[in-house]
């Protein structure tokens, strides 16, 4: 086996993509990932910590430059084409 995995911030993301690549790593759900660090981060105490560690991740881990960005929570990838119907023909299929 000659890959090699690379940590990158996935294409499938919320905000940034710094869960959902740390959950392509490891193999894991992605929603898993995402529950576990809302989880731990909103423990008492460690709001800012949980903050700080993904601004921190954003800024280290590289974007995955293989894949077109999708963003699902803001849709902020407006450039998609839209689809159009040629040589459209209705026909009654409730023939009596």
């Amino acid at each position: 086996m000659n890959s090699k995995r690379r940590l990158t911030r996935s294409s499938d993301r919320i905000f940034t993509g710094v869960l959902g690549g740390l959950a392509a790593y490891f193999g894991i759900s992605a929603t898993l990932v995402r529950i576990i660090f809302v989880v731990l981060t909103i423990f008492p105490g460690h709001v800012v910590f949980g903050l700080l560690v993904y601004l921190l991740l954003t800024v280290i881990i590289p974007e995955n430059t293989g894949t077109q960005r999708q963003s699902h929570f803001w849709n902020a990838d407006q450039s998609q084409s839209r689809k159009e119907l040629h040589d459209v023909t209705e026909e009654d299929t409730d023939k009596k």
